[in-house]
């Protein structure tokens, strides 16, 4: 940004742009984006420390100081390696993340809104350092346990369905896998046992993996499920067509999937808790009960 006679003050700029009201450089009064209470506390605190605790002075415009509009990247990346919490302890890289983020929006509006010169600013990521990815979530060895009981005394709607597609879940699968494993690529005069042809990990029904074992215990739900599967024309046959199939032959699909497995789990008393919001891929990525029974079928690329 050129040197000005007069340097506009950052403080000014930054209350019109976030009361929703502010000034072009021709003087025409512009009524721009109308901020939630939580933005708005946020970027003022972290841009110019208003409504900060006493002592805590870790925002943009007392770090950078004169430099203001004179800044480089590297001191918005020194800033954000700096920043604590109100209570002083390290903020979080997620946190980070957000703080760079606040600085780039007030530039960003400088410069498409007030006719500002272009800071050319690198993405957030590289200026607050990536984000580490979140820990999987997943269940203990117990809840597996106890999962794999419900399923086995599930007595609701389609049992046999609900236990085949609960076991392929316990055995690794993703629930597109799972949603897309057709009979055809289910064999059963291997000597060395059953094999199936799962879905990769893009689920697309035309991209499947080698030949793996069906895991024992599936292949028990398996063969309680195939007497009661409701095949129907022109979708499925007794031979051909999705494995999990709704009561109108089609493919069972994405939203259903998961409220059978919910549930499931919701009979059993030790995972009651986490029933309403239990995801498939939770379970996948779960230790599963069969581990010590055979090799799971699932692909865990």
């Amino acid at each position: 940004m050129p040197l000005p006679t007069e340097a506009p003050d950052p403080y000014t700029i930054l209350q019109g742009w976030l009361s929703g009201i502010y000034l072009r450089p021709d003087g025409q009064e512009v009524r721009g984006r109308a901020w939630g209470d939580d933005t708005r506390y946020r970027y003022g605190l972290l841009l110019a420390g208003i409504d900060a605790p006493p002592g805590w002075r870790q925002d943009w415009f007392t770090h950078i100081g004169r430099l203001v509009w004179h800044f480089k990247p590297s001191h918005i990346q020194d800033w954000a390696i700096r920043l604590t919490n109100l209570d002083g302890s390290p903020m979080a890289a997620a946190s980070r993340g957000r703080a760079v983020s606040a600085v780039r929006s007030f530039y960003a509006h400088c410069t498409e809104d007030l006719g500002a010169a272009h800071w050319n600013l690198p993405p957030r990521r590289a200026l607050a350092g990536p984000t580490p990815p979140a820990g999987r979530e997943s269940l203990t060895r117990f809840q597996t346990d106890a999962l794999r009981t419900a399923a086995d005394r599930y007595r609701g709607p389609h049992a046999e369905r609900a236990r085949l597609a609960v076991y392929m879940t316990l055995a690794g699968l993703r629930p597109g896998q799972s949603i897309a494993v057709i009979l055809q690529h289910i064999q059963r005069d291997n000597a060395a046992g059953p094999t199936w042809r799962l879905p990769a990990k893009n689920n697309s029904a035309s991209a499947v993996t080698r030949p793996q074992p069906v895991p024992r215990p599936v292949v028990w739900a398996l063969d309680e499920y195939l007497p009661v599967r409701t095949h129907k024309a022109p979708h499925s046959t007794g031979t051909t067509g999705p494995l999990l199939l709704s009561r109108t032959g089609r493919a069972l699909d994405r939203v259903t999937f998961p409220r059978l497995l919910r549930g499931v789990a919701a009979t059993h008393p030790d995972l009651e808790d986490i029933a309403p919001t239990l995801l498939p891929d939770v379970v996948a990525h779960s230790p599963s009960p069969f581990a010590d029974e055979t090799s799971t079928g699932g692909d865990r690329q």
